[in-house]
């Protein structure tokens, strides 16, 4: 592996796009436009819309609880929806942010302190790490659902449906028919986990790099402080000043940044979390009513997709904070009066940091996502004395 910090963030950029080529959705491409695979995944979400419509239109007779069973991965895809949306809506966007985040890299571990390459090498294995751990959940909840499944419909000779919807024309009650529903199933549940994975990772790329701008300051603050211990000259005194200026530059471009990923994914994660807390409500009441199994790898599922956006909102929170934390530690009274008045200006605009909104009314946090569970555990409360009526 290589020591350059640009290096392996384009070896996990490249894992990254070539993870969104695979459903077709490589929108750090400024040049992307619908492929055959784009249009294969949009007919997947279409044909799971219709087919679960037309499958409750067949059961629901006399049996209105299948209505809500067959509504608990609803969730998911509408999930995948608002983030083909956002996607294919921001494609400039992304791809702007992408070359910003490159030259990030390229700019800053040419720096003669080799403390801003560590600094980059530790924001790369953190954005490496999480990847891999978000990639992981998504892999065992998809394969759980299938493995699960179809091991109980072997051992046992009964049917487990991986998902709710059936094919029109074919009998699912027939061996044949049952297995063809069960391939559509697991084509259905792969492609689907990938294609989540493939939205989360355009926003875990970029809210990771909140740790990139923090460190940075924190660098440049440290130089200045050098810098204004000794200011006997004119030159000094220039140098000071012009490093303050870019301290202020720096803090401009993490600010637009933050704003610029609130307008992208402002809408998503309220889809998100809230979908989420819906579908959590729905599978437990599925597993309550059903023998859905494969619910439980799904409810192990949906509960970390519902705190990873948090999660990434937690440490936005603490890298805005970390950020006016750095501008109070500059050393204020080693710097000449109209320095102080600009130190006075930066510290007056970082009282508000940066943060993406919820449903645009709350910080995206892990202190919101708390908020929601206690509503998902209140409402599963009330359906479990309603059920036992």
């Amino acid at each position: 592996m290589s020591t350059r910090a640009s290096d392996n963030f384009n070896e996990i950029m490249r894992f990254v796009r070539f993870i969104t080529s695979c459903v077709g959705f490589d929108v750090y491409d400024p040049n992307f436009h619908f492929s055959a695979v784009t249009i294969t995944v949009v007919a997947l979400i279409s044909m799971y819309f219709i087919f679960t419509i037309l499958t409750i239109a067949k059961e629901f007779h006399g049996n209105w609880m299948f209505m809500i069973q067959a509504s608990a991965m609803s969730g998911s895809v509408v999930q995948a929806c608002a983030k083909i949306y956002m996607g294919v809506s921001s494609v400039e966007t992304v791809s702007k942010l992408y070359v910003q985040l490159n030259q990030n890299y390229t700019h800053f571990e040419k720096e003669e302190d080799a403390r801003y390459s560590m600094a980059l090498l530790r924001s790369c294995h953190k954005l490496r790490r999480f990847l891999v751990l978000v990639g992981i959940s998504y892999m065992v909840g998809a394969l759980g659902m299938i493995i699960v499944a179809v091991l109980a419909s072997i051992l046992t000779g009964k049917l487990y449906l991986i998902m709710h919807f059936h094919l029109p024309g074919i009998d699912v009650n027939t061996e044949w028919g049952a297995w063809a529903t069960q391939a559509l199933h697991c084509v259905c549940i792969i492609l689907g986990g990938l294609g989540l994975y493939t939205g989360d990772m355009i926003i875990i790329v970029y809210l990771m790099q909140s740790f990139v701008y923090a460190d940075i300051l924190q660098l440049k603050v440290d130089h200045l402080n050098a810098l204004s211990e000794n200011q006997d000259s004119t030159e000094k005194q220039f140098e000071a000043s012009a490093q303050l200026i870019n301290i202020a530059k720096w803090h401009q471009t993490y600010t637009r940044f933050i704003d610029q990923c609130n307008d992208m994914f402002s809408v998503l994660v309220s889809v998100q979390v809230t979908t989420s807390a819906v579908c959590i409500v729905i599978t437990i009441f599925s597993l309550l009513t059903s023998d859905w199994i494969g619910g439980y790898c799904y409810f192990c599922v949906l509960v970390p997709n519902m705190y990873l956006y948090c999660i990434l909102g937690t440490i936005l929170e603490n890298c805005s904070e970390k950020f006016m934390y750095e501008l109070y530690n500059i050393s204020f009274y080693n710097l000449n009066p109209s320095q102080q008045r600009f130190v006075l200006f930066m510290l007056a605009k970082s009282q508000q940091p940066g943060a993406i909104l919820l449903l645009g009314v709350m910080p995206l946090s892990v202190s919101s996502a708390l908020q929601v569970t206690k509503s998902i555990y209140s409402i599963t409360m009330m359906m479990a004395r309603f059920l036992q009526k």
